[in-house]
């Protein structure tokens, strides 16, 4: 028992220490830790191990939590100009694809019908986690909101895989006919998208009253969400992770108190189930298996990669607005292959008795694909002219603001305030706080500490962010909405704890500070301090004369 945990730990910090190897190299994460399961499965270290029914339910969980983080971590504001197009390239993108091999696999290489479309499905998505590997550790800004779309697409389309491979599962098992197997793929999509619709609105309602991710077993609710709406979509027939996924996007683009921690929570459970799932791939892999079956996995890769899938995008995206020749060639190399595809081979394995090796042809198409689409994918981006130096591809994640050092602010000079006529070097800012630009009319400019402030500039301050609990404060901001808690209540009738109170509310671009007689409205958006231990209240009241200094003042009877 000891040894076995020695092992397993030693595993895991080895591979996170790839990781960074990863960073350095612009190698893909993910198939530097295929192949160091590889290595680990065919060392002394640990016998052969081929129960592929185990595999398939670790591996299974592991994928949950793998869907869930990919919708967490989708910023729905940013992929909203593109979600037609990823939808439309996640569902019949794949079913192309799929179709097109399938019929290159039984044609040219001689497999059987059904097996053919089998394998055709189980390879027709994109991975998600090799995307985002590429997209945020190479820096990979892309024009025309080509990263989003590539973010939005890798990270929906492996339901529509896996329910394509269910159907044809059921073919080989069952016999369906063609018209149960329509309905098993309609019931797939829309009970799995129900499920999720429906736990999320409750995820919302809980969130909009104050009510959700209190305490500390936020991380334990998250995960207890993620599971359960798999559970319930597979219960009643659906597919539990498109449910998963729809939540995770639901989720992640909500504002709450502790959104932060579990951000850095899952970005962990993200990478110990990558680990978790290519060791157990790793050590059903053999090295003479992949040999034998390397010919037909290059042919297919290959094929998938010049043929199929630019057919499909190319196919598709002719019918959409603002697509150029070179975001389509982008796209359709961005096409690459990872553990969902080498998962839904396990299930295949599992369920069915198949004539040619599936489970090998497709971790091997998997480590071909990594490899060159994956390695070559920032050179294609350059040749093709959609890399884009200026741009911030961290915009495209629900996490973007907490990887910047800096925030801004916006703030105008009104009729009364003392920095009229002064000039910037007189007026009193704190330390880390700067003028970045003035806006005067329709002029912009950089002030120097000569300018004279003037009525009506607009200042862009920028200032550190800060952290919670920073020098004895805890802020928490939220939107008040319709049947929210706080909504047409006076200051005077809301009964905070003890140690809690209302800092300033933010009304059409106004700030109020809160006296008894202002009443909360909906779209409002609320501040509030919870106060530390007394011995940081000389901070506290520190940070309020700072507040005072911007002169803003209090309002009654809002």
């Amino acid at each position: 028992m000891i040894e076995l945990l020695i092992v397993i730990a030693a595993i895991v910090l080895v591979s996170v220490l790839l990781s960074t190897f990863s960073d350095k190299s612009g190698i893909p994460m993910l198939l530097i830790f295929i192949v160091f399961g590889i290595l680990i499965g065919s060392s002394p270290i640990i016998s052969a191990y081929t129960n592929f029914d185990f595999a398939n339910k670790i591996c299974s969980i592991a994928l949950i939590f793998i869907m869930f983080y990919g919708g967490f971590g989708t910023s729905w504001r940013a992929a909203k100009p593109v979600a037609g197009k990823a939808i439309v390239l996640a569902s019949f993108g794949v079913f192309f694809t799929a179709a097109i091999t399938g019929v290159f696999v039984h044609f040219v290489l001689g497999f059987p019908i059904i097996e053919s479309f089998l394998l055709g499905s189980v390879v027709g998505s994109t991975d998600a986690a090799s995307v985002f590997s590429i997209l945020r550790r190479r820096k990979l800004s892309l024009k025309d909101s080509t990263d989003s779309l590539l973010e939005m697409e890798s990270g929906s389309n492996d339901p529509f895989s896996y329910i394509l491979a269910i159907v044809c599962i059921s073919l080989l098992k069952d016999g369906i006919s063609p018209g149960r197997a329509f309905l098993m793929l309609f019931l797939q999509v829309s009970v799995g998208l129900a499920v999720g619709a429906a736990i999320s609105l409750l995820l919302v309602f809980l969130i909009r009253k104050n009510i959700f991710f209190r305490g500390g077993g936020n991380e334990v609710f998250a995960i207890a969400i993620a599971l359960l709406g798999y559970s319930l979509a597979e219960i009643l027939g659906g597919n539990g992770y498109l449910s998963v996924y729809v939540i995770g996007i639901v989720l992640g683009n909500q504002n709450f108190e502790s959104k932060r921690g579990l951000v850095s929570f899952f970005d962990g459970i993200n990478m110990l189930a990558q680990i978790l799932i290519f060791f157990t791939l790793g050590l059903l892999s053999n090295v003479m298996s992949i040999i034998n079956v390397f010919p037909i996995a290059l042919a297919i890769m290959l094929f998938m990669t010049f043929i199929s899938r630019p057919a499909s995008v190319f196919g598709l995206m002719a019918f959409m607005p603002n697509s150029s020749l070179q975001q389509k060639i982008l796209v359709s190399w961005a096409g690459i292959r990872g553990a969902a595809s080498i998962v839904f081979a396990i299930v295949a394995v599992s369920a069915v008795e198949l004539q040619h090796d599936l489970f090998h042809i497709i971790f091997t198409i998997v480590l071909l694909s990594l490899g060159i689409q994956g390695g070559f994918m920032p050179m294609v981006a350059v040749k093709t002219n959609m890399y884009d130096p200026h741009g911030d591809v961290m915009k495209t994640f629900t996490d973007y603001q907490e990887e910047k050092n800096l925030q801004f602010v916006k703030t105008k000079i009104c009729s009364e305030h003392p920095w009229i006529g002064k000039a910037l070097k007189d007026v009193y800012l704190p330390n880390d706080i700067r003028v970045a630009i003035i806006v005067r009319g329709n002029e912009q400019f950089i002030p120097d500490g000569c300018t004279i402030l003037e009525l009506d500039d607009s200042l862009i301050l920028s200032a550190l962010y800060y952290k919670d609990e920073l020098n004895g404060f805890s802020l928490r901001e939220r939107t008040v909405k319709k049947g929210d808690q706080f909504e047409d209540k006076y200051i005077r009738d809301i009964r905070l704890n003890e140690n809690e109170s209302f800092i300033f509310i933010e009304r059409d671009g106004e700030v109020i500070i809160p006296t008894g007689d202002v009443q909360i409205k909906s779209d409002d958006t609320i501040v509030i301090n919870r106060m530390m231990p007394a011995e940081n209240n000389s901070k506290n009241k520190g940070f309020i004369k700072k507040i005072k200094t911007f002169g803003i003042k209090s309002s009654k009877n809002k």
